[in-house]
This record gives structure tokens, C-alpha cells and sequence, in this order.
């Protein structure tokens, strides 16, 4: 669709969109991206970005949207995420980070009960 290509021709995902994204050409670390909204750096404008899946449902859009965002590129480091995960200065220096315990699939069918 057009409203996922930019003005160079660059592809862009929506709202909404899962994404895999690795840190640059030839790289081995990666992150899960949601993208929340427009994004002139990501959201498929590079190889190493790859969609896997997108939100359903005004539901999974209302519960993106409880999370805390504040922190935006102020966050913890992917390096102290990986080395310590969910750690006591993790907690203390970002107290309003939000967490994803689980997720699930769910069948299209189950959508309509």
C-alpha cells in the first residue's frame, strides 16, 4: 500500500506493525520493535528490519497504548538488558518501565466471540 512508502521510496510500516530488527549489516544482536507510530529511521527502511506480525483488534491497540513511553531513547541499554535483565537497577532506574511476561497467538476465529 502507499501509505507504507515514503517519499524516497522507502518502505515504512504503520501502527501497529512487530518487527525484527537487527543493528545494522552483518550484525548478531537484535531487538523487538513495535512500532508505535510513524518512524523516519525505522520501520522497513532498512534489509535487516523484518515484520512478523502486526496488532489486531482495537483491543491490542488500546493495551500498546497503556504502556509507558516516557523514556523514550533515554532507556536502559540493550547491553545492560541482556547482561542483567530484569535486575535491581534495572527496577530502581527505570521505574515505569513496562514489562511483557508472555504473549500469545491467537486464531482469526477466536477474534469473533
Amino acid at each position: 500500500p502507499d501509505h507504507r512508502e515514503n517519499e524516497k521510496g522507502v518502505r515504512r510500516y504503520p501502527a501497529g506493525y512487530f518487527t525484527h530488527a537487527g543493528s545494522g549489516k552483518d550484525s548478531r544482536s537484535n531487538q523487538f520493535v513495535i512500532t508505535l507510530k510513524p518512524n523516519r529511521f525505522m520501520g522497513g527502511g532498512s534489509p535487516w528490519e523484518v515484520p512478523m506480525g502486526e496488532l489486531v483488534g482495537d483491543h491490542s491497540f488500546a493495551t500498546v497504548e497503556r504502556w509507558y513511553t516516557g523514556y523514550g531513547e533515554k532507556g536502559p541499554s540493550q547491553k545492560l538488558l541482556h547482561d542483567e535483565g530484569v535486575s535491581k537497577k534495572v527496577l530502581t532506574g527505570w521505574p515505569l518501565m513496562d514489562y511483557i511476561y508472555r504473549c500469545s497467538l491467537v486464531d482469526e476465529h477466536d477474534l469473533d466471540e
